[in-house]
């Protein structure tokens, strides 16, 4: 009866082996592959959705996605990344439809795919977290082989008229025309705006942001039930000052690439924390459509209100640090010139 048990040995050896890859290694972190169908045609296009369990304070990496999953599976497309809270948890489903396509046939094997994620964005114990293998069957073209063979037609050369060549010819003057009328208008505006620009001096980022706040205050958006375009016009502020003030080009990137730009500043962590619970909300109310209370509204405006305010002061402190530094160096680089030109005149 012992012998007889060993038997089993590998088989639960394994069994606890493909759990733990799935699982990640904790106990509420999960990744899911699925696929809409079992079977396409060479070359047809099928969806694959891929599910990743984590805790909503963890940072995902989902950069290792490239153009193929492997020699056999191609993406077509990768969907817009979504993230649904679940309830009575902290924990998030972030989902993405991504369309596969192969044109190997028989049973292929779509691989796993890890995605990497840590428990902070500024976390560099990186983990990552591995779908489940799936199988599809690509079934090959059909080919009549009854049809009759067609005899193949060379082409049949034809002679350009001038009547073909005309309507090109006189196009192509048009546009050479508009080109260097452009290009005239260009050069003439040229000076005058420049001196529009010295006229008009730039707008500081931290006034811009704070009217756009008072105006966006007065709006009250969020008190009549339009939440999504709330959480966007604070977002939006928030983006654009940190492009105007720090030079993030933020308004083009996503949360965490905001993040990860902003924890370069090495702003004290309350300050971080505010600008990263507000920008969390918003992705959960414009991709999730959640509905947050109104503490919770009015928490996401003191915060950003309080972020572009305190990293401000910290900008002008960096500034005046680096202005008395100048000076400093200034001062010292002088009394050098000063002490040496004296030895030269004494000697």
């Amino acid at each position: 009866m012992r012998i007889k048990k060993l038997y089993f040995l590998p088989l639960i050896i394994c069994a606890i082996s493909l759990f733990t890859d799935n699982k990640c290694n904790a106990q509420n972190i999960y990744a899911n592959g699925s696929i809409d169908k079992d079977s396409i045609s060479v070359g047809q296009p099928f969806d694959y959705k891929l599910d990743v369990r984590i805790p909503s304070d963890y940072s995902l990496d989902w950069t290792e996605l490239k153009d193929t999953l492997s020699s056999s599976i191609e993406i077509i497309r990768m969907g817009e990344i979504t993230k649904t809270p679940i309830n009575n948890s902290n924990d998030l489903i972030v989902s993405q439809i991504l369309t596969l396509t192969s044109f190997d046939t028989g049973y292929v094997e779509i691989p796993k795919i890890g995605i990497r994620y840590s428990k902070a964005v500024n976390d560099t114990n990186i983990l990552t977290c591995y779908t489940n293998y799936l199988d599809i069957y690509v079934e090959a073209a059909v080919i009549d082989t009854t049809a009759a063979y067609k005899p193949i037609k060379m082409p049949i050369k034809q002679s350009i008229t001038f009547v073909e060549i005309a309507p090109f010819a006189g196009g192509g003057l048009l546009l050479a025309i508009i080109v260097l009328l452009i290009i005239y208008l260009i050069k003439r505006n040229k000076n005058k705006e420049n001196i529009e620009e010295e006229i008009k001096p730039q707008i500081p980022a931290i006034i811009t942001a704070r009217e756009r706040l008072g105006l966006l205050e007065e709006s009250k958006l969020w008190q009549s039930g339009k939440m999504k375009e709330y959480y966007t016009d604070l977002t939006d502020i928030a983006r654009e000052y940190l492009e105007g003030q720090f030079g993030i080009e933020a308004i083009e990137m996503t949360s965490d690439e905001i993040l990860a730009k902003v924890s370069l500043l090495k702003l004290d962590e309350l300050t971080f924390k505010k600008l990263q619970n507000t920008l969390f909300t918003a992705d959960l109310v414009k991709f999730a459509k959640a509905n947050p209370s109104t503490s919770e509204n009015e928490s996401a405006f003191n915060d950003i209100s309080s972020f572009i305010e305190d990293s401000y002061a910290f900008h002008q402190e960096l500034e005046k640090r680096k202005a008395e530094d100048a000076k400093q160096n200034r001062y010292v680089f002088e009394d050098d010139s000063t002490e040496k030109q004296d030895k030269e005149e004494t000697t």
